[in-house]
């Protein structure tokens, strides 16, 4: 585990680098803002093939498919120092784009991997630290990506973000973990791709969640805008102070981490992701305020439910889905899930010009609030054993 923890925090380090850099390295070359958003948009195209690479997922043995996939991922990444014009910025979007596809890959391959790396009983604690340290990455690596890019240029973000990659491969390569060879698929090919999706609808306990979350996510979209309209019309401050707000995030995130596991030893996964969206619920409510304080205070309780939520839908697929078909039920919750953020994120940016700002929160907040009643409210969401693999399926077949 602390080679698992290693590898990863490394890789997730780089990725967070490139991926804020990528943008503004495009904008440097070509002056267009929306060339600069168009990377991040051939990110998300990748990460929407989710249900495709969880189908892969299930087909090879996960260790050697997360050693392959940081390595040709580590060396598309390092083409980037050959970008030096506008003319060139075809080759950044190639690589947004498949570094998108190889991220919902290497999830996908480690949501199913885990399991089998710790006891169950300790997974929501494992999946807590890890959400730890990824939230106090991003206390950093903003500085360290834009950084690098204003000193030496996109080129020394690239190879750092190379490097990141070669340590993760040398992490999987020294972790020993038994897997079984997986086993061809025996149905049709659409058919197999879309039991990742399958599975979620006639498993009661994963539907609620899935749903849950892709609504919860949809309005929470709303705040790639909102963030700049509560620091400037709301506090009247300089867009920059949204880094107030993200920083706020951050630090709690790392707190909502370190708390996620024990909590959700005592709630189960689904109340402690109701629990998570009651929290980031109060959270946005105070966003709609005047004062500076009370916004920092809603940012700390936004950052601190986020990894509720994310720690306990997490856990909650793992401990309640066959091995065989982690890669795709993971696949298809976080197309599901990611797609409904996506979609929020373009209807709140066209919203704000049209609604005032603190609508929009209010709204947000309804949604948030609603959710978590409705899974609070669930039998299923409210047991605190989860059911062993093995009857999850029985459960979800009969």
């Amino acid at each position: 585990m602390r080679l698992f923890f290693l590898g990863n925090t490394l890789s997730t380090i780089g990725d967070y680098a490139l991926w804020l850099a990528a943008g503004i390295w495009v904008k440097e070359l070509t002056g267009s803002t929306a060339a600069a958003g168009l990377s991040f948009l051939c990110l998300t195209c990748g990460t929407l093939l989710s249900p495709l690479t969880g189908l892969l997922v299930d087909q090879i043995r996960r260790r050697p498919l997360l050693i392959a996939t940081n390595a040709v991922t580590g060396l598309l990444v390092l083409s980037l120092v050959t970008v030096h014009h506008a003319d060139q910025v075809w080759l950044v979007y190639t690589v947004m784009f498949l570094y998108g596809l190889s991220s919902s890959v290497t999830s996908a391959a480690t949501a199913a991997l885990l399991p089998q790396l710790v006891p169950s009983e300790v997974l929501g604690t494992a999946n807590g630290l890890t959400q730890a340290l990824t939230q106090g990455q991003r206390l950093v690596t903003p500085a360290l990506g834009v950084g690098l890019l204003s000193l030496y240029g996109g080129g020394a973000v690239a190879l750092l973000d190379a490097g990141t990659f070669a340590a993760a491969v040398l992490c999987w390569a020294a972790i020993r973990v038994e897997e079984e060879e997986p086993q061809p698929p025996a149905g049709q090919w659409l058919r197999e791709t879309t039991a990742g999706f399958a599975f979620l609808l006639r498993t009661p306990l994963l539907r609620q969640l899935t749903v849950t979350l892709t609504v919860a996510l949809f309005v929470l979209g709303f705040f790639e805008t909102l963030g700049i309209a509560v620091a400037t019309v709301g506090l009247h401050h300089a867009p920059s102070w949204t880094g107030v707000i993200v920083t706020a995030m951050g630090i709690t995130g790392i707190v909502g981490g370190m708390l996620a596991g024990p909590l959700m030893q005592r709630t189960g996964p689904g109340r402690l992701t109701a629990l998570g969206l009651g929290v980031i619920c109060a959270g946005v409510l105070a966003m709609i305020a005047h004062t500076d304080w009370i916004v920092i205070g809603g940012a700390l309780l936004m950052g601190l439910g986020i990894p509720f939520v994310v720690v306990g839908a997490l856990t909650a697929v793992q401990l309640n889905t066959p091995g065989e078909l982690m890669g795709r039920v993971s696949g298809a919750d976080s197309f599901l899930v990611a797609g409904g953020q996506s979609m929020g994120i373009a209807t709140g940016a066209a919203l704000i010009s049209v609604l005032p700002y603190q609508v929009l929160c209010i709204t947000a907040a309804a949604v948030l609030g609603l959710s978590a009643v409705y899974l609070m409210t669930r039998r299923e969401q409210r047991a605190m054993v989860i059911a062993p693999v093995e009857t999850a399926v029985v459960a979800a077949g009969s």
